[in-house]
């Protein structure tokens, strides 16, 4: 915008260039879409558009129709996970319809076997949803960043320390505590 590239940019503000990329699209999209925010409601043709498309997105992720999931995720689609270094999540963005399809194909079968469910739910002001476990505690949430018909984004949020305030938090995704201290056999 000011003729500063994203290294740049990055650089000055301490992030990474791929979240001031991400940071630029989202400013675009919302630009584009009248200024919405992330937390103010989306106009009612919006919201409806959003929560048809996410209940159509997981309905297929769930069931693995990899046909109709691969005709929702835009050909660029990138999925983030957040766990805090407490919870298994994916630590680098992963990018592409292929991968993020086999992705989420795979943990929705895991969550299956977990007995987990899913409940629609807006995310930061983005259509997504939160995942509990058999016993109705908070796995994680997941929002989409939806343009053009598409899921462009998906964030995926299983870091206990950001759930506690939606219930009690499962403990399904917590990866083992780390023992640094060295074991010495006597």
């Amino acid at each position: 915008m000011f003729g500063y590239g994203y290294p740049e940019v990055a650089r000055i503000t301490g992030k990474t260039e791929v979240n001031c990329r991400q940071i630029f699209a989202r400013a675009r999209q919302r630009i584009a879409a009248g200024g919405q925010g992330r937390d103010s409601a989306p106009p009612p043709a919006r919201r409806a558009e959003g929560e048809a498309l996410t209940r159509r997105f997981f309905e297929a992720a769930a069931g693995g129709d990899m046909d109709a999931l691969l005709g929702m995720l835009a050909p660029d689609v990138v999925f983030h996970g957040d766990g805090g270094g407490k919870a298994g999540a994916v630590t680098k963005p992963l990018a592409g319809r292929q991968r993020v399809m086999r992705l989420l194909v795979g943990l929705l079968r895991r969550a299956r076997t977990l007995g987990a469910s899913l409940r629609l739910a807006w995310v930061n002001g983005q259509p997504g949803a939160v995942m509990y476990d058999a016993d109705g505690r908070v796995i994680g949430v997941v929002a989409l960043d939806v343009a053009g018909g598409a899921v462009q984004t998906i964030r995926s949020v299983v870091n206990p320390d950001k759930l506690g305030h939606l219930g009690p938090v499962s403990d399904v995704a917590r990866l083992p505590e780390r023992n640094d201290e060295r074991q010495v056999d006597r």
